[in-house]
């Protein structure tokens, strides 16, 4: 069988030990350290690979894990700003024109910068093998860095997002703009009732844990409440139980604690100023 398979039901009679080669921008520096992954499938031109942004009729969006990112940010628009703000600050534009997100996920980093708006999401892989297909939520997909669900043979064919609430975005803080791992990062999506309060909380959190782990505690602090300097107060008191992060070489853990609850709280900001506008309709 060809490394290079021309359709998706030839991939999926590849031999499970080769390792797939999209962008390669981590798959290739990890073996030019000497890190070995077997042979190799180029995968970056299926004849029938998923379109980069497919918009269905109930308002989802399903994303290609082959496109390159910047052609995912490019056909996007103005859909999904929280995906679209961690493209932005995501190593640089040459490598936003090889990466995907299927290798950004597969990779199973904590500090991935397109997995948390993902998560926040609540978008829901389409994995595909020898096997057939089925699904899981991202945020079910890592189970440890390096390590995901994959079975032998499996490989990422779509990230499916459900229609989306009003307020989505992203923070990463790092130690540059631009070619920077994660110190910590923040992703969220809530909606506005007509009384201004917030539903559908999600928050999910990069670098602070194993995985990107969403943030239970400091989204049912915020659940239903109209925002005030209260509610972010008692939001960022429970974020310091959802998040267990470690000291390393970028950061301490204390920094990681209080760089997220900055996060947390300059995301809030723009929804404090408009709860009393809300109020008074």
């Amino acid at each position: 069988m060809s490394p290079h398979p021309r359709t998706a039901a030839e991939l999926d009679r590849l031999d499970p030990a080769r390792a797939l080669l999209a962008g390669g921008t981590d798959l290739l520096v990890r073996r030019r350290a000497g890190h070995q992954s077997g042979p190799l499938a180029d995968v970056s031109r299926l004849r029938d690979a998923p379109a980069p942004v497919r918009r269905l009729s109930d308002g989802s969006i399903w994303l290609s894990a082959l496109a390159p990112l910047s052609v995912i940010d490019r056909e996007l628009g103005g859909e999904l700003p929280g995906l679209r703000a961690a493209i932005a600050c995501f190593a640089s534009g040459q490598i936003r024109n090889r990466a995907t997100l299927g290798g950004n996920l597969a990779n199973a980093s904590p500090a991935a910068d397109g997995v948390p708006p993902l998560v926040a999401a609540g978008a829901v892989l389409r994995l595909r093998g020898p096997a057939g297909r089925r699904e899981i939520p991202v945020a079910e997909f890592a189970t440890g860095p390096g390590r995901t669900r994959l079975a032998p043979g499996e490989w990422i064919e779509t990230i499916d997002l459900a229609p989306q609430p009003a307020h989505a975005g992203f923070r990463k803080i790092a130690g540059r703009r631009a070619l920077a791992i994660s110190v910590v990062s923040l992703a969220w999506t809530w909606g506005r009732d007509p009384g201004g309060a917030l539903t559908g909380v999600r928050l999910a959190a990069g670098a602070v844990a194993p995985t990107v782990v969403r943030c239970p505690g400091a989204e049912a602090a915020l659940e239903g409440r109209v925002p005030t300097p209260e509610a972010v107060a008692a939001a960022v008191a429970a974020l310091d139980h959802d998040i267990s992060p470690i000291s390393d070489l970028r950061a301490s853990a204390g920094y990681r604690r209080a760089a997220l609850a900055g996060a947390l709280t300059e995301a809030l900001t723009p929804a404090l100023t408009e709860a009393p506008a809300r109020r008074n309709t």
